[in-house]
């Protein structure tokens, strides 16, 4: 590693004028950043109250409860907590988080092009270009799209550990970046997953068709499936349930499963559009920005150009190019092109289809892998023409990516807002509400709560549940301004009970005379605890085979 360092601190230095808009006290205005310091204060509260990891929070949804963290991501606020433990506020820790993200994005992207190119200075270009590209600045100054940011790190982690599955005489260590840079992109943004699957597939496919001969591919796809299964397995505590409770929320219904249709852009508004800081539900209103990049344009071109006429230039500007680069080459100008493909209204067809099984996010998530593909086409290009060219190249490609972003390293506005007030605006941190459970109605958060039947006293309520004391005159049938999901269990007099849901998604129950103590509260479900063995399973197996790999190295 000492190897890399000189150019590791390069890329730090490159990050830190990058994100240099975070030094600010305060937070900043943004798409998510409401919700992003809402959720962070909320899982903060559950692991306090004693839920890890948790899934319910009894005091969203103005008291009803939701299901917040059974479907929205976990990772960057695991990894969050222990700067809360260590004194950081939440808008602080917010702001380390985004830069985290972005620092490790062009360190893990570095490493993993340095090995695929086995040249310092293609990975160099591949890593600037992957942090100077248009669609990480907005990611983090725009949208503060925190599951997105951190989906940056790990996706050049995965791939680093496929190759090195293929390419190293021990698969130990590829197993490992492999498995976790899997489960970090599913708990980073699941949605976000689909669009890097076709990478994922196609350059898997790579290494087993151009790097594994014979009786080792076999080999390669065990390590290869066995690597994802611990990748799913790290993330099972958060995967299962998402997958399988997702269907009794309103997500597949209302709005939310609609939002990909009216947010294809043109192909101009990716080659070039104006930097913008505005929120649309058309894509194509041009408030913000959703171009590639210029220098991303520029080496997919070049790249493409090479492949075509390559030949006309060999022995003038061009090495001389291997099999395996040219292969490397296609594919890497398929996964650009496709990626473009995949924003545009030529696309829709496809995501018409696929809408019938999945429920999608934005055609604009296809962004990310497209600026990936242009960051690795900006190091390839460097690697296939001549040396004596190549320290023009890198520089020239390097500004472009440099003065193209000058404009796009700001945030709109700095704020200081208290955090009670963006934790009071948040009625549930989802725009569209959409983890509601299927039968919860939404006019119940703008109807005044009505008086109870009976009076409540010694009342209180965290992240986990209510309880109260109760004396009702007669026999009677309450309803419980709390929605019903899987896990919600009530307990009266300390004995569980059956209860039954109202018209309305609330929970109803029948209430016999006299004193009772009532409590509603989250409890493991069977899946869950299924779910969180299986998670707990796989990280001691990778912490086994990490330990392994130590002892190793030091024999």
């Amino acid at each position: 590693m000492s190897k890399h360092l000189p150019l590791l601190i390069i890329i730090s230095v490159f990050s830190i004028v990058g994100m240099k808009a975070l030094a600010n006290p305060g937070l900043f205005t943004a798409h998510d950043i409401w919700h992003q310091v809402a959720r962070f204060y909320h899982y903060n509260q559950a692991f306090i109250d004693k839920q890890f990891p948790l899934y319910w929070i009894d005091t969203l949804a103005n008291g009803f409860g939701y299901p917040l963290f059974f479907f929205s991501y976990h990772l960057p606020w695991i990894i969050g907590i222990p700067f809360l433990e260590l004194g950081f506020d939440i808008p602080t820790t917010i702001k380390v988080l985004l830069f985290l993200s972005y620092l490790l994005s062009g360190v893990f992207m570095y490493l993993f092009s340095s090995e695929l190119f086995k040249n310092k200075s293609a990975a160099l270009l591949s890593s600037i270009l992957y942090l100077w590209v248009p669609y990480h600045f907005s990611t983090i100054l725009v949208s503060a799209a925190m599951g997105t940011a951190f989906v940056f790190t790990f996706f050049p982690l995965l791939l680093w550990g496929i190759y090195k599955i293929g390419n190293d005489k021990s698969p130990t260590l590829g197993i490992i970046f492999t498995s976790l840079g899997l489960s970090g992109i599913i708990l980073s943004h699941i949605l976000t997953t689909v669009s890097l699957l076709p990478f994922i597939i196609v350059f898997t496919l790579w290494i087993l068709l151009n790097k594994v001969e014979g009786k080792e591919r076999n080999d390669y796809i065990k390590n290869v499936t066995f690597s994802f299964f611990l990748g799913i397995g790290l993330s099972s505590f958060y995967l299962l349930p998402a997958v399988f409770y997702s269907k009794l929320t309103q997500v597949s219904t209302g709005a939310f499963s609609a939002l990909y249709q009216n947010n294809f852009v043109n192909i101009d508004q990716l080659i070039y559009s104006r930097w913008g800081y505005g929120i649309s539900d058309n894509a194509k209103d041009g408030v913000i920005s959703y171009q590639i990049g210029i220098a991303q344009w520029l080496a997919f071109l070049g790249t493409l150009a090479i492949f075509l006429i390559g030949s006309r230039l060999a022995g003038h500007l061009i090495e001389r190019v291997s099999k395996e680069t040219k292969i490397l080459s296609i594919v890497l100008i398929g996964l650009f092109a496709f990626s473009t493909f995949m924003m545009i209204d030529a696309s829709r067809p496809i995501w018409d289809f696929t809408s019938r099984f999945i429920t999608l996010d934005y055609p604009t998530i296809f962004l990310l892998p497209a600026a990936f593909s242009g960051a690795l086409l900006g190091g390839l290009l460097l690697k296939l023409i001549k040396r004596n060219l190549r320290p023009a190249l890198f520089i020239g490609i390097a500004a472009i990516a440099l003065y193209t972003n000058r404009n796009h390293l700001n945030v709109n506005m700095y704020t200081n807002y208290p955090v009670s007030l963006y934790v009071d605006s948040e009625t549930t941190t989802n725009s569209y509400h959409e983890y509601l459970p299927k039968e919860a109605d939404i006019k119940l958060f703008n109807e005044p709560h009505p008086s109870p039947d009976v009076t409540i006293s010694e009342l209180t309520r965290n992240t986990r549940g209510i309880s109260f004391t109760t004396t009702p005159k007669e026999n009677l049938t309450l309803t419980l301004n709390h929605f019903s999901f899987p896990g919600i269990s009530l307990y009266i007099d300390g004995e569980k009970k059956n209860f039954q849901q109202d018209a309305r998604g609330r929970i109803m129950f029948p209430l016999l005379q006299g004193t009772h103590q009532i409590k509603v509260s989250f409890e493991e479900t069977p899946l869950i605890k299924t779910a969180k063995f299986i998670t707990f399973g796989s990280l001691i197996f990778v912490v086994w085979l990490i330990s392994k790999m130590l002892l190793l190295t030091k024999n």
